[in-house]
């Protein structure tokens, strides 16, 4: 038996590696901010002052308390006493009385205009037959549904009867001035408005009573009237 010779290797062919194709990459310009925006920009030119200032100020009162504390007493009692010169009433309604009547700059005295009121709703007889001995001239009584249209200032039954607490189912709740004037003879009218209440079969009844006060500049009453006496609307 014949050996032929051995069969020759091949060489391996070296393998073409084939460079992968890259990806193009596109450059994307970079997003602005919010903040850089042209309103954000004029925005932040405004209020970044004042954001400062606040921050200055903040730091100065933390360090100068003391100066701070006198320059806000400073401010403040001027602030009341400017308020007191120009109304005369402390700020607040802190003392303050609605019937010290004030117009066009002159104070008229509402205290008897008070007096009667409050007599009549404590149904006070010797207060109001005492104020009106003083002065009052009638009390006009029409719109109340009573069938006189006047009757005397001292005759107190009828009005204790009518209005008061103590003679009637009325509970006075707020008494109000609305408005003050002053006519040309001097005197000055008052409208003042009583709101009541009275409890019924069927739950509380609301009512609204205005007074008309004619008083002279000293305070005393010359005429009283009864405008309205109704249930608010």
């Amino acid at each position: 038996m014949s050996l032929g010779p051995a069969p020759t290797q091949q060489k391996p062919v070296p393998e073409v590696l084939v460079k992968p194709e890259e990806k193009k990459v596109r450059s994307t310009p970079a997003r602005r901010r919010v903040s850089e925006t042209p309103t954000a920009l004029f925005f932040k030119a405004i209020f970044r002052p004042i954001f400062k200032g606040i921050y200055y100020l903040l730091r100065a009162i933390r360090a100068h308390k003391l100066v701070t504390f006198l320059l806000l007493l400073l401010l403040i009692g001027s602030s009341i006493f400017a308020t007191y010169l120009l109304t005369q009433s402390w700020p607040f309604g802190v003392g303050s009385d609605q019937f010290n009547f004030r117009v066009n700059g002159k104070n008229f005295s509402g205290e008897h205009v008070k007096n009667w009121l409050y007599a009549l709703r404590d149904g006070d007889a010797s207060t109001l037959s005492l104020i009106g001995q003083e002065t009052a001239q009638y009390v006009d009584l029409a719109t109340s549904g009573t069938s006189a249209i006047t009757i005397s200032p001292r005759d107190t039954n009828s009005l204790i009867t009518s209005f008061s607490q103590s003679k009637t189912h009325l509970t006075w709740k707020n008494i109000t001035v609305l408005a003050v004037s002053s006519a040309p003879d001097t005197t000055v009218d008052s409208f003042v408005e009583v709101d009541t209440a009275s409890s019924g079969p069927g739950g509380n009844v609301s009512g609204i009573m205005i007074w008309h006060f004619i008083t002279a500049p000293q305070g005393t009453i010359i005429a009283i009237s009864l405008v309205s006496f109704r249930a608010p609307m």
